[in-house]
C-alpha cells in the first residue's frame, strides 16, 4: 500500500474510532469533511478525462470554512478537488459526489431521480436516507460519527466502494 494511501487510512482511523475523538469534543462538521474526503478516496469511479473532482453540496452549507481547508490541495483520484454550493438540481450532474444537507432532505427523490444512473456518490448525515437511495448516509452513534452504505446504490451508479471502505461501515446494504 503506497504510504499517502496508508497514511490516510491511519487518520481515518484516528477521526473514526477513536475513544479520544468524539463528536462533542470537535466540531461535528469538522469531522464530517474528513470522512468526505475519505469517502472520496476510497471510491472508485468510471475511468474520465476530467482534471478537476467535483465535489458538490446541495442546500445549506453546514461545511463552511473546514471543507475548504481540507480540500485545497488534495487530490482525488490525481484529480484536483472543486467544491461546488448549490441549491439547484440540475447542477449537480457535473458532480462526482453530492452531499445532501438536512436543509435539501426534502427533495431528495427529486435528486436522486436527476442523478439516477449517473456516476455520482450520493451521501448524506439525515436518518432514513440510505433505504431512499443514499450511497452513503453519516450519523452519530455513541458519541462517533459512523456512516452506513448502500452497496446496491453505489453499484447502479457505476461505483465501487474499497473493502478498506466498507469494513468501518456500521451496516452495509447489499
Amino acid at each position: 500500500m503506497p504510504f499517502a494511501k496508508l497514511y490516510l487510512l491511519l487518520i481515518w482511523l484516528i477521526l473514526s474510532f477513536s475513544p479520544y475523538v468524539c463528536a462533542d469534543e470537535l466540531d461535528e462538521y469538522t469531522l464530517k469533511t474528513a470522512f468526505l474526503y475519505n469517502f472520496a478516496v476510497y471510491t472508485t469511479w468510471p475511468d474520465t478525462d476530467a482534471s478537476t473532482f467535483n465535489l458538490c453540496i446541495y442546500g445549506n452549507d453546514p461545511f463552511g470554512k473546514n471543507l475548504d481547508s481540507l480540500m485545497q490541495k488534495k487530490r482525488v483520484n490525481d484529480r484536483t478537488v472543486t467544491i461546488h454550493r448549490t441549491n439547484n438540481i440540475d447542477r449537480l450532474d457535473s458532480c462526482q459526489l453530492v452531499f445532501i444537507s438536512r436543509s435539501s432532505v426534502d427533495n431528495l427523490k427529486a435528486v436522486i431521480i436527476t442523478l439516477q444512473d449517473k456516476p455520482v456518490l450520493i451521501v448524506a448525515d439525515s436518518p432514513g436516507t440510505i433505504q431512499q437511495g443514499v450511497a452513503l448516509n453519516m450519523e452519530i452513534k455513541d458519541e462517533k460519527i459512523t456512516f452506513d452504505a448502500n452497496l446496491k446504490v453505489a453499484r447502479k451508479a457505476g461505483l465501487n466502494l474499497s473493502s478498506q471502505l466498507l469494513r468501518f461501515a456500521t451496516s452495509v446494504l447489499q
